[in-house]
């Protein structure tokens, strides 16, 4: 008789787990449905996401020649691993040629080519003179940074001859040299962990989890790289920070000498941080300190802040891929006609 108790205790038991287990599931699969109906539906991913090779000099490059995706978006490289068409070694007579160099904000993450900034700049210039009179060739390369784009540039001088160069520079560019190894840029994009990830971001509910949890860390417990962005979007002095800011000032100088050599003229647009441009970051410590660095150089810059908040008072947060943080099409249009100004001379750069 005790066994039979026994026996009944744990069916009952087994059973009123399951019952949780199920209503953990309906519950969890009606709050998605009800929060998909509230907020923006989250970003899918196709496959493969863009590859990427070990490079000896810079540690990471696009693979060429392949196809495939930035989450959903199609992605072509081409032979020189630039998300663009092949060009060919010096740009036809007539027309004025532009590379513009970058991380994911230049790339593109999550967006087609032609809501890239670079392709927005190309059709503004195009817009005023005509299609087929400038070229401006998408060359950025997600996660790369200043020192990385130093010897970028020289490959692409070599290459492509452009007239004029465009560096976007974001804030977590402001970083020293560090070391990349063969294993962590073939795991970059489409490994197992990678997969199970953007698995995880295609749900709303868990995507607000993640959320909250990051905002729990960031105020109770910020990590060690939070606290050195912040010592650079502020202004507060970092011995991490100032050894980053010492390798920007080395590189944009290079940068400038190199373009120069060939006879390219040589352009930077700072872009913003998200929070900055939503009004909840009013500190300007970073756009402060890269202007100090570019005058000192000689070199003409865009301050894309201005613009983009004045974008934001109309587009509001549709300014950025939901869910991701990258700039969307409408910011990067932003971006693009403030520079296409300053490229045709119509405003002063700053």
């Amino acid at each position: 008789m005790a066994a039979i108790n026994v026996s009944r205790r744990t069916t009952s038991a087994l059973a009123n787990l399951l019952l949780v287990g199920v209503s953990l599931v309906v519950s969890a699969v009606a709050g998605e449905f009800l929060l998909r109906l509230a907020l923006p539906a989250p970003n899918h991913w196709k496959y493969p996401q863009e590859r990427y090779l070990y490079d000896p000099q810079i540690g990471v490059q696009l693979a060429p020649n392949q196809r495939a995706y930035t989450h959903d978006k199609p992605v072509e490289i081409n032979s020189m691993g630039v998300r663009d068409r092949e060009y060919s070694g010096k740009a036809r007579a007539g027309i004025k040629r532009v590379v513009a160099l970058g991380d994911s904000q230049t790339f593109g993450n999550g967006l087609a080519i032609a809501d890239t900034w670079p392709k927005k700049l190309e059709s503004a210039l195009s817009d005023r003179f005509g299609h087929g009179h400038w070229e401006v060739l998408n060359c950025g390369i997600p996660g790369t940074d200043t020192w990385q784009h130093e010897v970028m540039l020289k490959r692409m001088m070599d290459a492509y001859r452009p007239d004029l160069v465009i560096l976007a520079f974001y804030v977590n560019d402001v970083t020293d040299r560090y070391g990349l190894g063969p294993g962590d840029v073939v795991a970059a994009t489409n490994a197992f962990g990678k997969r199970l990830v953007y698995l995880l971001k295609e749900s709303v509910l868990l995507l607000i989890i993640r959320d909250a949890i990051a905002t729990f860390e960031l105020q109770f417990k910020p990590s060690r790289s939070f606290e050195i962005e912040q010592a650079i979007v502020t202004g507060a002095v970092d011995p991490v920070a100032e050894k980053g800011w010492r390798q920007v000032d080395h590189s944009l100088a290079a940068m400038k000498a190199t373009a120069n050599q060939h006879g390219a003229a040589f352009l930077v647009v700072v872009l913003p941080r998200r929070d900055q441009v939503d009004g909840r970051q009013p500190s300007r410590g970073y756009q402060n300190r890269m202007r100090e660095v570019l005058e000192l150089h000689g070199i003409p810059y865009v301050d894309a802040l201005e613009t983009m908040q004045l974008a934001y008072a109309n587009f509001g947060l549709s300014m950025f891929i939901p869910w991701d943080g990258h700039n969307s099409a409408i910011a990067n249009r932003v971006i693009a006609n403030d520079l296409a100004d300053v490229v045709l001379g119509t405003r002063a750069a700053r």
